[in-house]
């Protein structure tokens, strides 16, 4: 089944080129162009798109307004956010509101077509074992888990081949890091569809691994740990990608984790100390990690 777009922005520029890049790539179909959020919260659940571009500032209603109305409602779509807008706690409250990803403006067309890809990607394999679910008897559904080794310690040897090809293995973080994600792994199995909080598996980690009594004061700990954990993955990154613009890893890895326009800062930083370093996002790296992980 093809996959399904809807576009809003007030841009009608940036509209026609994301259009033209869905037809290009042969992405799937574009079901509407908004240049308002006025009717946006309606078209998105009457249409009911595989996936949502949205511009986070918006005329009359504002994108994140507008996310939160609709995953509140019952639209269970993915949705990618466009802005300019690079203030740290809007672009976490995006990330909270429900939005899958988060693309910078002005747009970068190699990161553009990598979420899309990797979005895609993600709803092909919804719908895989959502249709699997519907006609196979759940003594079949474990042999198939079987044969494929989707088991705890498979996942583990993935995590910890993406892990050395981004050079964190043996940093603080990263035994809490493989918990928080495989912690996300393990709600996903129960419902693919169904929107996380990082905050909420953060304590659920802290609770396994310190217990309920210092669970909340380790929890503020292990989650700055993690976030000086892909610090460094995106400066590896940043470092290979200097090195080699068609470094095997840069690719792979550099717009899947991160925000490409961060990582190119991360690398004016290493070049210059005192140039700003960029800026990771920790739930776009975790849903980027899970994308390489179940393809």
């Amino acid at each position: 089944m093809e996959t399904t777009f809807i576009i809003i922005d007030d841009d009608i520029a940036v509209s026609k080129i994301l259009e033209q890049t869905i037809k290009k790539n042969k992405f799937g179909k574009v079901m509407s162009i908004l240049t308002t959020g006025k009717d946006a919260t309606d078209i998105i659940l009457n249409l009911n798109p595989d996936i949502v571009l949205i511009d986070l500032l918006l005329l009359e209603v504002d994108g994140i307004e507008i996310v939160r109305f609709v995953t509140d409602n019952g639209y269970n779509g993915k949705i990618i956010m466009l802005s300019q807008v690079e203030d740290d706690e809007m672009i976490s409250n995006a990330y909270k509101s429900g939005i899958l990803f988060y693309i910078n403006k002005p747009i970068n067309m190699i990161e553009t077509i990598s979420v899309i890809t990797n979005v895609k990607k993600q709803i092909e394999l919804e719908k895989s074992i959502l249709m699997i679910k519907n006609v196979v008897f759940p003594e079949r559904i474990q042999k198939i888990t079987e044969v494929k080794k989707e088991t705890k310690e498979f996942l583990e040897e993935k995590l910890l081949k993406t892990f050395s090809d981004i050079n964190i293995i043996g940093t603080a973080g990263v035994d809490e890091l493989k918990l928080v994600i495989l912690n996300i792994i393990s709600k996903k199995k129960e419902n693919l569809s169904k929107p996380y909080q990082l905050k909420e598996i953060y304590k659920e980690v802290a609770k396994d691994l310190y217990g309920s009594r210092l669970a909340t004061i380790n929890c503020r700990a292990m989650e700055q740990r993690i976030r000086r954990t892909i610090t460094k993955a995106m400066a590896s990154v940043a470092s290979l990608g200097m090195e080699d613009i068609n470094n095997n890893i840069y690719v792979k890895y550099s717009s899947a984790l991160f925000e490409i326009n961060q990582v190119k800062q991360e690398m004016k930083h290493l070049r210059d100390a005192s140039a700003e370093q960029g800026k990771i996002n920790t739930k776009k790296f975790i849903e980027g990690i899970l994308v390489k992980i179940f393809n």
